[in-house]
């Protein structure tokens, strides 16, 4: 693709301004459910299909995320910083669907938001920092210790870590295909916790949710299809009759 060096420049400059803002240096690992109470993001972690892997709206000031909590705990860290760049980074974004971790340039947006979610998740400086010397020669190869440590602290998953250390030269495809196997044996093995690989499978929300759609319908700033379809995203039907019987 044309200009894609300038693109993977431009998509670094603005994941490094963005924790710059957010005070996080150029090392750290982020704390993302604390990033999105603190940019006031209402979001929703729900079971979805396999093939969708969340959404993010966008109405005036307001923030809508619904991540798929079906997927392991390190691809829903990577999706929320993807549709963090809808809503956060996107000029005139409105609303997406997404699939993230394809880095599909055919969608230019899709392309540059799952561009921001690496970046963003694994600076290029706290990477390296964390790599051995001697794992950096040109005859050398990074341990699947090394690998280990890194996506722990960092909290992403082996896919998201090997696409950035093939794209920063580090690893070769053959050596990407080699990890790529067996993530889940290879961190047990080396005594690490497993649920970063693993589905993440509970319902939840962060942010006064309902009560901003509420108010977003109220207001009539969302129509009221719109409203019902915001709230069955956290399990809520507004049709349902009370049913309090006291105590």
């Amino acid at each position: 693709m044309a200009g894609r060096k300038a693109i993977e420049s431009e998509i670094e400059l603005k994941a490094i301004d963005f924790r710059q803002q957010n005070g996080f240096s150029s090392t750290e690992p982020v704390h993302l459910k604390s990033l999105l109470l603190k940019k006031n993001v209402l979001s929703v972690f729900r079971p979805l299909s396999n093939d969708f892997s969340g959404m993010a709206i966008k109405i005036g000031n307001n923030l809508f995320m619904m991540v798929n909590a079906e997927q392991s705990q390190g691809k829903q860290h990577f999706t929320i910083a993807h549709e963090l760049y809808h809503l956060c980074i996107q000029d005139n974004f409105t609303s997406q669907q997404c699939k993230t971790g394809s880095f599909d340039t055919k969608d230019i947006e899709e392309y540059k938001a799952d561009l921001f979610a690496a970046f963003f998740l694994l600076p290029t400086e706290g990477v390296k920092k964390m790599i051995p010397t001697e794992e950096l020669g040109r005859s050398a190869e990074i341990s699947i210790q090394t690998i280990l440590k890194i996506e722990q602290f960092y909290s992403v998953s082996r896919s998201a870590l090997l696409y950035r250390l093939k794209s920063l030269g580090f690893i070769n495809s053959a050596t990407y295909d080699k990890y790529s196997k067996d993530v889940i044996k290879s961190a047990a093995y080396f005594g690490y916790p497993v649920a970063l690989y693993k589905k993440a499978a509970s319902q939840s929300v962060i942010g006064d949710y309902g009560v901003i759609a509420q108010q977003l319908f109220s207001s009539s700033e969302i129509s009221e299809s719109h409203f019902y379809e915001l709230m069955d995203a956290i399990g809520v039907n507004p049709l349902e009759e009370e049913t309090d019987n006291g105590f």
